[in-house]
């Protein structure tokens, strides 16, 4: 069983994070049968952490339920956490930067050394809500997960043949400082624990297969309030200097990919916690198919250069193309790989979700026109037809819906239309759907056509419901309802859209 651990760093390993769960729910290719995500981050109240949080979970529980041995594509990728924990939580419990480094028990003389260091501010800076792009505060703060408790699971969990995925921005605190750092530790031989005890595994950890991407500026924030010291005038020159620094990561990264956005979206300004919570954006889609790139079996010749003793003789260097420059993306935009690999497992699970009535409408929320997901009942075709549809017969009745992996599936489901709409409303738009169409045969964007119904006789959902007639018969009968149910909209929806390039 491969595995691919990946640390996804502060707030855009997050979101990255969040992009490869809606590619992996929607049944993606990857090229390991687990993923093991790790988040690095101060500002475990970011909410941008909590909501990728809550996804993982509930793909863990959807995962489960499916047939790992069969046909079926969605979930298919097994997520596993470390210890049942996401974060990698920091032991200490110091606030300000001035606690952490102990600045009260100091010498006069280190006072003034600190005062040359740090300005006030910096001192001041309450790390509860991150670095506020302070790689300098963070290259400090963070030496220290080496000891943490999920760092010494993954050394356990580790074996011969797993690789390891970073993910980080470059323009900010935590996931500039934090990349560096971590490469470092996974690099350095003989690591020991709290206790002094070496950490299992950590052989096979230095000489294991890495991949990292590095996320270049690809939004700005709003004028900053006084008193914060996150500024995206500085974003550019963040990013010239930790490039310039990152020169010495080569030789030392098998396969280093770069992905940033010049056409930039603006996010209201907020220091962290619970008021951060960015809107997806394409550049965290591109970022996470790097990483499927990297595990991908057929460019293991391409990603992985090493000797005889296996040190990296050469870093390969990617970055993420399309092939039209256009503030308004579709499928068509994208190259023929991108589109291969995506465009059939994103509209088959939409089609998915649209049948279980999952689409976006226009609300009037504080007095203002909102778009807003929601399970709209006359567009929920599951529940108008299965009572009358034969392959729904003594299988998914009404409780069936109410079962706790169909309920995590349709979490799922609002939540994958949320952030097809999230991106849909950046500067840079991915709009490879039509949200408000209520159709079956009318709902992807651009000049593909995808949907190819065997028998023309059907029409829109009719089409669908008689595919899942011909199909309940070629599921396995042994399935628990609903392993089987998944199966089912598998094997429909491959049978309804077959894009080939």
């Amino acid at each position: 069983m491969s595995k691919l651990y990946i640390f996804g760093i502060g707030g855009t390993g997050a979101r990255v994070l969040r992009s490869l769960t809606m590619l992996l729910s929607a049944g993606v290719e990857c090229g390991v049968d687990t993923i093991v995500p790790v988040i690095i981050d101060r500002d475990i109240s970011n909410k941008d952490l909590s909501r990728t949080k809550l996804l993982i979970e509930d793909y863990i529980v959807v995962n489960r339920c499916v047939d790992a041995n069969g046909t079926n594509k969605f979930f298919k990728t097994k997520i596993s956490l470390l210890g049942g924990n996401l974060f990698l939580q920091l032991s200490d419990n110091a606030q300000q930067f001035d606690e952490f480094i102990g600045r009260s028990t100091m010498s006069q003389e280190n006072n003034a050394l600190i005062d040359m260091l740090f300005s006030k501010e910096t001192l001041k800076l309450n790390m509860t809500k991150g670095f506020e792009g302070n790689p300098n505060i963070g290259s400090v703060v963070l030496n220290q997960f080496d000891n943490n408790d999920i760092f010494k699971a993954f050394a356990n969990d580790f074996h011969d043949g797993d690789k390891i995925f970073i993910i980080s921005s470059i323009f900010g605190g935590t996931g500039a400082s934090g990349f560096p750092l971590l490469r470092k530790i996974l690099h350095t031989p003989n690591v020991n624990d709290a206790e002094g005890n070496p950490l299992a595994n950590w052989g096979l950890i230095n000489k294991a297969p890495i991949g990292a991407i590095s996320v270049l500026p690809y939004f700005i924030v709003e004028s900053p309030p006084k008193g914060s010291l996150v500024n995206s005038d500085t974003f550019i020159d963040k990013t010239k200097a930790a490039l310039s620094y990152y020169k010495n990561e080569d030789k030392k990264i098998d396969t280093f990919y770069y992905i940033g956005d010049t056409l930039t979206s603006s996010y209201e300004h907020h220091k962290g916690g619970t008021e951060q919570m960015n809107n997806a954006h394409f550049v965290e889609l591109a970022s996470a198919l790097a990483i499927l790139d990297f595990v991908n079996s057929d460019k293991q010749n391409e990603n992985f250069h090493r000797d005889a003793h296996n040190n990296i003789t050469k870093t390969t260097y990617k970055e993420f193309g399309i092939k039209t420059n256009s503030p308004k993306l579709t499928f068509d935009n994208l190259t023929d790989e991108t589109r291969n690999l995506i465009v059939n497992p994103l509209s088959r699970f939409m089609l998915f979700a649209k049948y279980m009535g999952y689409r976006v409408v226009t609300e009037i929320i504080n007095g203002k026109e909102t778009l807003i997901v929601r399970k709209i009942p006359s567009n929920d075709i599951f529940e108008k037809e299965h009572k009358y549809q034969p392959y729904a017969h003594k299988l998914f009745t009404e409780d069936f819906r109410r079962t706790n992996s169909i309920q995590k599936l349709e979490s799922i489901q609002a939540k994958f239309v949320e952030w097809l709409l999230e991106m849909e409303l950046q500067n840079r738009k991915f709009t490879p759907f039509n949200l408000f169409s209520d159709r079956a045969d009318d709902f992807i964007n651009g000049e593909l056509k995808i949907i190819k119904p065997d028998n023309f006789m059907y029409k829109n959902w009719a089409m669908v419901d008689n595919e899942l007639n011909k199909q309940i018969v070629k599921t396995h009968k042994s399935l628990q309802n609903d392993s089987r149910f998944i199966e089912l909209f598998n094997r429909v929806t491959e049978k309804l859209i077959n894009y080939k390039n």
